[in-house]
């Protein structure tokens, strides 16, 4: 009896085993191709994704070069601004009553 249940259970694991080795999946010739061209698609996703990464960091670096030349611009501008508020005295030492009290008289002429 113990011989017949060694057996039995040996002849149905290895008809399981059968079985399932004759049932795995096989790829086809279309599916291996599919593969094939998804890992181009892949390799070329990736390069497009890393050329534009570089585009993007010399975009920022540019930005930032722009955002840098404006700051600059600005100081400009408020500097030009302030003394303009300011005018005709700009200068701490410069006031127009001092050159009128001096008798200070501008002539121009041809020279003969």
């Amino acid at each position: 009896m113990k011989l017949t249940w060694g057996a039995g259970i040996g002849g149905v694991a290895l008809v399981g085993l059968l079985f399932v080795a004759g049932c795995t999946p096989k790829i086809t010739e279309e599916q291996l191709q599919r593969l094939r061209d998804l890992r181009a698609q892949e390799r070329q996703l990736t390069q497009d994704i890393q050329r534009k990464e570089a585009e993007k960091g010399r975009l920022q670096r540019e930005v930032g070069s722009r955002q840098s030349e404006l700051r600059q611009c600005d100081d400009k501008k408020r500097f030009v601004q302030e003394k303009l508020a300011s005018w005709p005295q700009v200068w701490p030492d410069y006031s127009p009553s001092d050159t009128a009290a001096a008798g200070v008289e501008v002539r121009t002429q041809k020279k003969r």
